[in-house]
């Protein structure tokens, strides 16, 4: 939340000429309902198990047509226990977009819509929480500049190249 997922995510798959998937955005079609409506009703354990058939879905629908995908994650996602081995083993190399907690902060004040986004002390202790499970991502990128500079960087390091046939790459971002 506020690390630019969406925002970058787009913008790299449009470079690329890949497809973007928005997890989340998947999980609202396939159940019909809003993410906090979920939590709302059903609870987090249930926003969980949809949201791990849906990664698989996502995962499998992209390797199924061979088509290269941004997948963008809750930030959730890739805290979730065996997330990050499922992702290695799918061969999805993830890529955290880090930012400065100030700053994931000042940009969520205003967003609406985030269940687990309650006040300041409630943000940096899900951040805190959710900070070792991010550090496992393969490749961490700033991106606390302006998006496009972000994607550039990308580009830049390697860690993706366009043309791959069965390429993915999963964007993580934290603190959703």
């Amino acid at each position: 939340m506020g690390s630019g997922k969406t925002t970058v995510g787009t913008l790299l798959a449009r470079q690329l000429a890949w497809r973007f998937v928005d997890l989340d955005e998947r999980i609202e079609q396939s159940s019909g309902l809003a993410i906090p409506q979920i939590f709302e009703r059903f609870g987090e354990p249930a926003f969980r198990q949809i949201e791990a058939d849906q990664l698989r879905a996502a995962l499998g629908r992209a390797s199924e047509l061979k088509e290269a995908t941004v997948l963008a994650l809750g930030g959730g996602t890739y805290a979730q226990p065996g997330c990050p081995e499922f992702l290695r083993n799918a061969g999805a190399p993830v890529l955290w977009l880090d930012s400065p907690i100030e700053l994931l902060l000042s940009r969520c004040m205003t967003m609406t819509g985030r269940p687990l986004f309650r006040d300041e002390a409630s943000f940096r202790a899900l951040h805190a929480q959710r900070l070792p499970s991010y550090q496992l991502a393969d490749f961490c990128v700033d991106s606390s500049g302006d998006p496009t500079q972000v994607v550039a960087e990308i580009l830049r390091r390697g860690i993706v190249a366009a043309g791959g046939s069965e390429a993915h790459l999963v964007v993580e971002k934290p603190n959703s």
